[in-house]
């Protein structure tokens, strides 16, 4: 019998849409008591400079380019092509 150590939570990287596992992440930044995962540290130092710029809700514009996200992680992989990689 396998243990797992933890439960995989997946969380959104506000700057760019892409999954993030909140346990294993690298990046991780609090704003206003609450804790942001990243994909990366350009993502990260993107939101640290303006979090209100990510976490005002998303138009039809913001909704498709996180969709364009999510669909090039799975095509790719997370070495493929993205603004973070």
């Amino acid at each position: 019998m396998v243990q797992q150590s933890h439960k995989a939570t997946m969380d959104v990287d506000p700057v760019c849409g892409m999954r993030v596992d909140t346990v294993s992440a690298d990046h991780e930044f609090t704003y206003k008591g609450r804790s942001y995962h990243f994909c990366a540290e350009q993502c990260k130092e993107a939101f640290e400079k303006n979090p209100g710029k990510y976490l005002k809700p998303k138009g039809p514009f913001g909704r498709f380019l996180a969709r364009l996200a999510r669909t090039n992680e799975k095509t790719f992989g997370r070495g493929g092509p993205s603004c973070c990689n």
